[in-house]
């Protein structure tokens, strides 16, 4: 019957002092009344996460009653109060269809990007977003003018695996050029991963 109130602060694990996001502690507070002697209350802690690739994380909770202190757990090496955020990675080999590294002259070709990820939450939706980059300008491949861009939307089945990203394009008038695939791992509208590796063989076609 007596009211309490839990305080929360998440703590970076590494620096062993309070997280910080956009400059700012992240907090939470719950008041409530103890309906028995022993109990448990949730607390919710809601913050962007987007910067916190490999991250771990501690909470820490202190009890009051009556703005009195009289309880806290603050342990930095506590596995039970610890999360850990993902780091997602990719990889990718580009080729023709057949696995070729050499590409035709035609009116159309396919180039597809093989794109191999860790870390992916299994389930969830993620975007793939490739842009084909002229290795001798290091700038963007422009074919008439325009970017070569390609992207394949999917949902893992696992925390690893991969995917293609299947790029179509004239390629008539690349005679004897260089061509490296980038390839950048979207969560929402979150960047979470990027391949930009100008030179990567895996990621070149000629």
């Amino acid at each position: 019957g007596q009211e309490y109130t839990v305080r929360g602060i998440l703590m970076d694990k590494e620096t062993g002092e309070p997280l910080l996001v956009g400059g700012e502690t992240v907090t939470a507070e719950v008041t409530f009344r103890a309906p028995a002697e022993t109990g448990s209350v949730p607390m919710a802690f809601t913050f962007d996460s987007s910067a916190m690739k490999g991250k771990a994380v501690v909470v820490f909770e202190t009890l009051y009653l009556e703005e009195k202190e009289i309880a806290i757990h603050a342990d930095i090496e506590d596995e039970g109060q610890t999360v850990t955020f993902l780091d997602p990675k990719i990889g990718t080999s580009a080729a023709g269809p057949d696995g070729e590294k050499v590409l035709g002259l035609c009116s159309e070709v396919t180039l597809v990007d093989t794109v191999s990820y860790e870390n992916l939450i299994p389930g969830a939706s993620y975007t793939l977003k490739g842009v084909l980059m002229d290795k001798g300008t290091g700038m963007p491949l422009l074919v008439d003018g325009k970017q070569e861009v390609a992207e394949t939307t999917f949902t893992p089945d696992a925390a690893s695996g991969t995917v293609e990203v299947v790029f179509t394009f004239p390629s008539a008038g690349l005679k004897g050029k260089t061509v490296v695939v980038f390839e950048t791992l979207v969560a929402g509208d979150v960047e979470i991963a990027t391949h930009a590796d100008i030179e990567d063989e895996g990621q070149t076609v000629t």
